[in-house]
């Protein structure tokens, strides 16, 4: 009897020591990451579109540089800046620009990047915290060019966009006049668990907090957050489940955000409620004139 049990403590001992080391190669070799940034056949060589746009690149190192791109009215002025961070997988040579047509006719120019290996953006995607440090530094370089500091900035998340757009909003509120959020999710380990059996782990879900890195927790950005906050998100998303927009919505400050449930297919929310979805936008406009007014 004693000998089974020494036989069960070794063993015990051995399998929770591999389980400890395997979490702690995980974590310092950012595995997670790589899943979560790099996307295939997303590679393009020239910049093409039948809309008004600028073309900007951002050097972040010695030899990496990121692509973006500033869409603008034909005619007109803009009357505001949207920064977009978009989806996983919407580069902008995809469809995303179909999405940002209502809102160039409404007087609003849009601008969007492209994150690390992904478009037209070189170098490695491998690390969240260096990721973290590029939305950063694009976002300050954007703010620095005349046509962009002298209008009014709304921030626009949608999907693993919205993880990046929580944190800037959290990081460089005195410069955001607005965050609407569409499609995201509350952390990196509650999607993570949502796709575990991508890893193989469908029956350990457990251990994703463990072994993913959260460098962009949104449920903890948003708290801090007072300026005027939409966070929309479909019952029917079959990518983000609708219970991860709720989590989002309940750490977010009640006096400031906005919760708006939609029927519609993963971030497809401007198409099928474009004229509400404007408004959201239009909203925040509105919201920045009055405070304005109010220190005049």
């Amino acid at each position: 009897m004693r000998k089974a049990l020494q036989i069960l403590q070794f063993t015990t001992t051995i399998t929770l020591s591999i389980v400890l080391l395997v979490i702690v190669v995980l974590r310092l070799t950012r595995y997670s990451d790589q899943l979560l940034y790099k996307t295939n056949g997303s590679e393009y060589s020239k910049f093409e579109s039948d809309l008004n746009f600028e073309e900007f690149t951002f050097q972040v190192e010695d030899s990496v540089t990121l692509h973006g791109v500033l869409f603008k009215p034909d005619s007109t002025e803009a009357i505001a800046t949207i920064f977009h961070f978009s989806g996983k997988g919407m580069h902008l040579m995809s469809s995303i620009q179909k999405s940002y047509k209502p809102l160039l006719e409404q007087g609003f120019q849009v601008f969007c990047y492209e994150r690390r290996d992904f478009g037209m953006s070189n170098g490695e995607a491998d690390n969240s915290l260096v990721i973290q440090e590029d939305a950063l530094f694009v976002f300050d370089e954007f703010l620095k060019y005349q046509d962009i500091s002298a209008k009014p900035l709304i921030i626009w998340g949608q999907s693993l966009g919205g993880a990046f757009a929580t944190m800037i909003a959290s990081e460089r509120q005195d410069s955001v006049d607005g965050l609407i959020l569409e499609g995201t999710f509350s952390s990196f380990p509650d999607i993570g668990k949502v796709y575990a059996g991508a890893l193989n782990l469908e029956n350990f879900k457990w251990i994703i907090p463990l072994i993913m890195n959260d460098d962009f927790p949104a449920e903890k950005s948003i708290k801090s957050l007072t300026i005027p906050t939409t966070i929309i998100h479909s019952k029917t998303d079959d990518q983000v489940p609708y219970y991860l927009g709720e989590k989002l919505f309940q750490a977010a400050n009640k006096e400031n955000t906005k919760y708006w449930p939609i029927e519609s297919k993963h971030i497809m929310g401007i198409y099928d409620y474009e004229e509400e979805y404007l408004a959201e936008f239009f909203e925040m406009l509105q919201g920045k004139q009055n405070n304005l007014s109010s220190e005049d």
